[in-house]
This record gives C-alpha cells, structure tokens and sequence, in this order.
C-alpha cells in the first residue's frame, strides 16, 4: 500500500471496496481493457493493471486529453482552425526560421561583395594594399575598432546561421533513431555529436561537411580584410672618416655599399643613381652640409646610437657614423646604405659581422655590459669612434601618457606623417566573399531540405518525445525509470528490461553532460587560457627588457588593440613578401578558429544541462511541447535546445570575445617613410602585433565565462526526481509509452507520472501523459517502489 502514488495514498482499497460505486468502477476498468481496438497493442496496461483514475474514483469526463473532447472550448488547439494559425506558431515554423536564415546569410554576402567593390573603386590601390584612411592616429584607431566591430557582428551573425544548419542536419531523424536501436545503439537528441553522424543519410552528412569547411577561412580571413599600420623611419646611413665632416672629397663609386644584406664593393654609380626614390648623390651632399655647418645633426655616442637606431619608435633619421680610419685613395666616404629603425635590415647593417653583439638583445643587457659588448663596434671593418644624428622633430615622441603617441602620432610632427589604415582587398576580400558564397549556397540547401514534412529531423527534445508519443518505440518498453548513465553504461538493461526501484534523486546539472564533452570544453578552454597568459608573460617580459613599464596604467595607456611598435610577434619576421603576410594572417586568426571551437564545445555542454533541466520539469508541472515547428498550442519560445534567456546572452558573449581576441593578435603592416617625407612603397612588411591590455581583457571575459558554466554545473540541481535522461534517445523513448487511449499527448499538456499500478505485483508504470489525474508533484513515484 505505501507504494501507491501519492495521490491516492490516502484513499486505500479497502477503503474502495466498501465504497458503492466500486463495482462500476471495475467494470469502466474492464471496459477500459477489453474494448481496446482490434490489433492495439497495449503491453503496459494488462489487465491485472489498474488505471490511476479507477484508483482515485476520477470517472467524471474522458481520461485523457484529445481534440474531440477540447476543440469546442480550445479551438486553438486544433491545428487545421484559423485560430490555430497564429504570427507565433508561423514564424516558429522550421521551415520559415531556415528560409529566414538564408536571406540573412546573402544580405550579409551582399554587405562583404559591396564593401570589396566599394573600398577596390572607392581608394586608390598602392603596392598590394588599399589605402581606406590616412590621418590621425587617433581616428585610425576608432575607424579600425568600429570596423572590426562590424566584421565580428557580421561573422557572428553568418557563422551562428551556420552552426543553426549543421545541428539540424546533424540531428537525427527518427527512422535513423529506429535502426540505431534496433542494434541497442542510443542517439544525441539536442546537442551536436558525433555519434550522430553515422546515422544520417550521406546528403545531410556532405551539406554538413561542407558548411564545417566553408567556417574554416572565414575563421581565418575574416578579420584580416582590414589591417592597422606602423610607420617606420627609413634613413639614410653612412661610415666617413673625421675629414668628411669638414668639407672632404668623396665618391660613391669607389665605396662600400651596405643594403639589406648585400654587400657591393665598387662601381655601383648607375644603379644606385636612385636610391629608395631618393637622389643619392644630394643626399650625401646634404648631409655632408648640414654636418659641417653643425644644423641638424647632435653628438651621440655609439651605445645611445645603437639603442637609438634599434629602437621602432625612434625618431631618428639620418645617421653619420665617424670613424678614426683614415680617408682612401682621397675618399671620406667608407660606407652608405639605407635602413629603417628597429627592423630586421638596420641590424644586419649596423651590427654585422665582425660584430658578436645582437643589436636586437643590446637593450636588455645591464648597462656595464653593453658598454663592453660595443666598445670595438665597427660598419664594414671600420671602428665607429661617434655618431652624429639628425631628428625629424624637436620634441619626444615616445610619451608613454598619451595612448595616442604611441599610434606613432610623434611621427605625424617630424615627417608629417599619417597613420595608415589598409584593405588586403585582392586576396584575402575576395576569399571572404567566395565563401561566404559558398555558405549561402549550404544554408540555402539546408533550407530547402527541411522545407519537406518527410524525414524531420529531431533537432530537441520536444520533436523526440512528440514523435515517441505518437508512435511509441517498441524496442524501449518496459524501462521508464532507465536514465543515460544506465543505457550508457551497459545494454544489458535494454536486452532484458525489467521492474526498477524508484530511487529519488537531486543530481547536480554537470550529472547530465559525459565527461568526454566536459573533458573537451574544458580541456580546450584551458589550453587557450594557459597559451593566451604564457603569450601575454613573455609579451610583458618583452616591454621590461625593452625597459618599458609594465603596470597597469601603462598596460593600458598602450590602447585597446592599438598598434604599438613595442609589441610586435617577434618570431614572424617582417617581410614584403606574401610568405610573410599570411604567416600574420593565420598566427593572428588562429585564435578566431580556437575561439569558435570552443563556442561549439561550450555551447554542447551548457545545451546538455539545460536538455535536461527542461525533461525535469515535466515531472513537476502540465507543459505542453516545445517544437522546432509547433502546431496548434505547442511551444517555441526558442529554436534549437538552449532557452533564449541563455543562448543570446552566450552568443553576444562569444561575438565580444571574437572581438576582443581580434584586437589582441593582429596583422600589422610596417610602412616606411624617407627622409623627405615620402613612404618607400616597395619596402612595406607584414608581420602581427599584440595587445597586452587586449589580451589582459579577452582572458578576462574567458575565464568569467568558463566560470559561469562550472558553477552552473555544480550550483544548478534536478529538483524533481525525474530519471536523468539528458540527451539520450533511449531514456526520452523509455519514458513516453503512454497509454494507448492517450494517442493526441502530444498536442497537449504533458507531464510524466504514473499512469497504471498493479495492486497485486505492486509495479507502476510511468511516462508522459494527459491524463487528467497525473498532476502536480503528488504524480512522483514513491521511492523504494518498482516500476517499468
């Protein structure tokens, strides 16, 4: 007796015996069983089983919910009435959510095609870079920020389309379902899995495929169609003896030319009668002028030279260097080339061989040592007694107080320089734009699939149980209370199902996710955060060496994704040549592609628990269905398995992070500018750059996130007792063999509960059903009792 359900423990059947209506109330009851249509199979409710509402003397009007009985009161509830037809359950339709994501997806394909167009006719085109804005560094930035804040809304908007189609197409139909069980073989119903795969037909599987490899240059290329610069200083450099600074004869055809590398002894008049762009043989007389009228060029020693001319943001143009070698054969001038300061060629120049010192690490020795590293320094083999070097401006440029400044705004003073923002418009653009086509056409594709009634998928866990209520599934009988843990863990309990002790439990949320997936996301999430802080430490130790301070105030003062000269990815070298431009692009945007796996991993998890917290509801409330294409009063208040209150807050989430990481690891072109002004076009090199303060804010938002979802799993609890059954298409079909007169559930309100007890064997039988005497919390099975 105290396994009867709680709503009838307190009417006892003895207590019915004596009761005078028992007799017809046993004979409804045989009615019930032996009037059950030719051929209807009713294996759960036998004859020696008494229905719940025989128990609790319920016998005013039908049982169960169907349209005939409710449609004259409920006409919305039918779904051939016009009142059926609501803008709600329209536009929650499949098929007019996917038709909706198409034309989304080419607007947005028409955006990026008219953008390239637009930037290609729009500014003029230099080298392979198109200019897009020249001026102030300030509004550089902002037009660089607001323009990667629309690359990412866009992205988000177009890569979440995506993600949409490919779980439907991954989703599995319930013919897929039917053969996976007949091999004992249980499915993922709600969430992405590769489980899932194997039993989808081979034209789903390729559209899938396909939309999975189309993501994978967007992740690449998207954020690198706009690209910020840093202007470096090109000068002219040359060895003279002390005689040249007072009006001394020289020549260059019988001198020693050092240019990036190569080394040409004489005779080199006709091919360098322009040098960069530049007259040589004024630029050397210049020079020699203003050297000797004592205009323009200050004293400074070799070490302040070195660090000086090494130094990316320096302000330093023209360089003499005097040497105590005598003149030859009359000629003051020993050596002459052209560099650019902090760049790869002013080292090979400045501290070749002979030299043993590297000009790159000279900043980070103490001071002692580098005063004994360039006590012998010497260009060609001649020893450098002192330098005399010109500026561009009187003032100081590298103010570590003004974010601006370091935009290189100082530059804009000396050389009247303009920071440039630049489109890689003829490749990276147009693969944007290809497969952002190409993703059109998947989506399109997926829509049109969909658009048919026949073999839908069942994308969440509405669509499983509403198919399993309308055609229950007959390999799962006999096994209501089996949770995933018990399919998962053996199928012996599916071979051979048997009567189960009801055991009640609260498990915590991270209970309904495997621990492969909970491995996945948060290996995934730690191996990025632990990669991201060990690039951010060695990108601050990279600051100290160069004795730049590393608190926070000045962390910050370098600006939010602002290109500075400090902070460039020292392993990539910078190069002209597109070997180099796209080792930036694909070391930059690695971490978009990382990002993005990492919203699918997360995104699985958060929809595991919520899967599963939406199935323990019914065993505590009336709820109609939630379908991906809801008719008469079922629900969609949101389209795939995760509540909007969740996933629009998690998907804005991600879209920021893809934000923030865009503005700490980027492209960078350093553009050189001569020393009369004019940028030298053919020398531009791709290298990327960081943000410590991005990085710093990106890791941030990370871990606040990875956070969030572990105290969701470890806060969050089931709360009504109902058989954990997450994800798994076994546990939901086990769970909806309802009573064979209850065939409209799933147009109606349904809770799981008890819905037969056999008073003699004391085994009851639970699952989702209308019957009107499942209610409430009093419909829980009574723990230590059997059921099946």
């Amino acid at each position: 007796m105290m396994c009867l359900p709680t709503q009838i423990a307190d009417r006892a059947i003895p207590d019915l015996v004596r009761a005078t209506g028992l007799v017809s109330l046993f004979i409804t009851l045989l009615s019930d069983t032996t009037n059950t249509p030719e051929g209807e199979d009713e294996p759960l409710l036998r004859e020696d089983f008494v229905p719940i509402s025989v128990l609790t003397a319920i016998d005013d009007g039908p049982r169960f919910a169907t349209l005939e009985y409710l449609a004259p009161w409920f006409p919305e509830a039918d779904p051939t009435h016009p009142k059926a037809q609501t803008w709600r359950t329209w536009r929650s339709k499949r098929e007019i959510v996917l038709r909706g994501c198409s034309i989304v997806a080419v607007v947005v394909l028409v955006i990026n095609v008219a953008a390239t167009v637009y930037f290609k006719v729009k500014w003029k085109t230099t080298a392979d870079l198109g200019t897009i804005y020249r001026g102030k560094c300030s509004k550089a930035q902002q037009l660089s920020s607001r323009l990667h804040v629309v690359i990412n809304i866009l992205s988000t908007i177009l890569l979440s389309i995506s993600n949409v189609c490919m779980q439907l197409l991954a989703a599995p139909t319930r013919q897929g379902i039917d053969e996976a069980h007949g091999k004992l073989i249980w499915l993922d119903i709600g969430v992405p899995s590769f489980r899932n795969l194997w039993y989808i037909n081979i034209k789903r599987r390729v559209i899938l495929i396909f939309l999975a490899v189309t993501s994978i240059p967007l992740h690449f290329f998207y954020n690198s169609t706009i690209i910020p610069t840093v202007a470096v200083n090109t000068y002219a450099y040359i060895t003279v003896s002390s005689e040249f600074l007072h009006g001394g004869a020289w020549n260059t055809s019988e001198t020693v030319h050092l240019q990036l590398g190569q080394h040409w002894e004489t005779n080199m008049t006709v091919l360098l009668q322009t040098w960069h762009g530049l007259d040589l043989q004024s630029t050397i007389q210049s020079m020699q002028v203003n050297a000797k009228n004592g205009t323009s060029y200050a004293y400074i020693n070799t070490l302040d030279c070195l660090l000086m001319y090494n130094d990316l943001m320096g302000n330093r143009s023209d360089l003499i260097m005097v040497s105590s070698a005598p003149p030859e054969e009359n000629n003051t001038l020993l050596v002459y080339g052209m560099a650019a300061s902090g760049t790869w060629d002013t080292g090979y120049v400045l501290c070749r061989w002979p030299n043993t010192f590297d000009c790159g690490r000279l900043a980070e020795l103490p001071v002692a040592e580098q005063v004994q590293a360039v006590k012998d320094w010497n260009i060609g083999g001649y020893k450098i007694d002192h330098c005399l070097s010109s500026q561009r401006s009187k003032k100081n440029l590298c103010s570590v107080e003004y974010p601006s400044r370091y935009c290189l705004v100082g530059l804009y003073h000396l050389l009247n320089f303009r920071l440039l923002l630049v489109i890689h418009i003829d490749v990276v653009s147009l693969v944007v734009c290809i497969f952002n086509f190409l993703k059109c056409i998947g989506i399109c594709y997926t829509a049109r699939y969909h658009s048919t009634p026949d073999d839908r998928p069942l994308v969440n866990i509405g669509d499983a149980i509403c198919s399993f209520l309308q055609d229950p599934d007959k390999t799962t009988r006999g096994m209501s209370l089996v949770s995933k843990q018990q399919i998962a863990k053996s199928d012996e309990i599916w071979r051979t199902p048997t009567a189960q002790m009801y055991r009640f439990r609260q498990p915590r949320w991270l209970c309904a996710v495997s621990w492969k997936r909970w491995s996945l996301c948060i290996g995934l999430a730690l191996v990025t955060i632990i990669t991201a802080t060990i690039f951010l430490a060695t990108g601050i130790t990279g600051l100290k060496n160069r004795k730049f301070p590393t608190d926070v105030h000045s962390l910050i003062s370098m600006g939010f994704g602002a290109v500075h000269p400090k902070s460039l990815v020292g392993f990539i070298n910078p190069s002209p040549s597109a070997k180099s431009l796209y080792l930036s692009i694909g070391f930059s945007n690695l971490w978009q592609f990382v990002i993005s796996l990492l919203y699918l991993a997360y995104n699985g998890v958060l929809t595991a628990m919520l899967v599963a917290n939406e199935w323990d509801e019914f065993g505590k409330t009336r709820k109609t269905l939630r379908l991906t294409s809801p008719e008469g009063i079922q629900r969609s208040s949101y389209f795939i398995s995760v509540p909007l209150k969740y996933g629009l807050p998690v998907l804005v989430a991600f879209g920021a992070l893809h934000y923030t990481i865009s503005q700490s690891v980027f492209v960078v072109y350093l553009v050189r500018f001569l020393s009369n002004g004019e940028e030298d076009v053919g020398h531009r090199s791709a290298t990327s750059g960081y943000s410590c303060f991005g990085i710093i804010t990106s890791l941030g938002l990370g871990f606040v996130l990875l956070l969030l979802l572990i105290l969701a799993g470890f806060l969050g609890k089931y709360k009504n007792g109902t058989p954990l059954a997450s994800t798994c298409s076994a546990a939901i079909s086990a769970a909806c063999h309802r009573p064979s007169r209850d065939t409209q559930a799933h147009m109606f309100q349904v809770q799981w509960g008890a819905v037969s007890w056999n008073p003699q064997t004391h085994v009851g039988h639970y699952c989702f059903t209308t019957a009107k005497d499942v209610t409430g919390e009093q419909s829980r099975p009574v723990p230590g009792c059997m059921y099946s």
